[in-house]
């Protein structure tokens, strides 16, 4: 998430590295949305957000929001995670843990 400077690339980030459909709001409403149905996102089982502090520096109130979202979303689907990177190790902002062949 390091770099992202403006609410807009935020939801352009989000909206490309989750594969959310064309007709995605740009605003945490529509981002809820997404995450929570799964026709319009395939969400991962293990989901990866890196560079957070850096992200919280540059738009904290757009990372108040993306991190009650997420959290929530954990809430609501306790069989899925979500891990919160202050640095960002890969440099990818979010990444898909893959799942492991059984």
């Amino acid at each position: 998430m390091s770099g992202i400077l403006d609410e807009e690339t935020l939801h352009e980030y989000l909206s490309k590295k989750l594969n959310f459909p064309g007709y995605y709001g740009y605003n945490f409403d529509a981002f809820w949305d997404c995450i929570t149905d799964e026709e319009q996102s395939k969400m991962p089982e293990h989901l990866i957000v890196e560079g957070l502090a850096e992200f919280k520096r540059l738009l904290p109130q757009q990372y108040s929001l993306f991190v009650s979202c997420l959290k929530e979303y954990e809430r609501e689907f306790p069989n899925r995670k979500v891990t919160y990177q202050e640095g960002s190790p890969s440099g990818e902002g979010v990444v898909f843990e893959e799942e492991e062949e059984q």
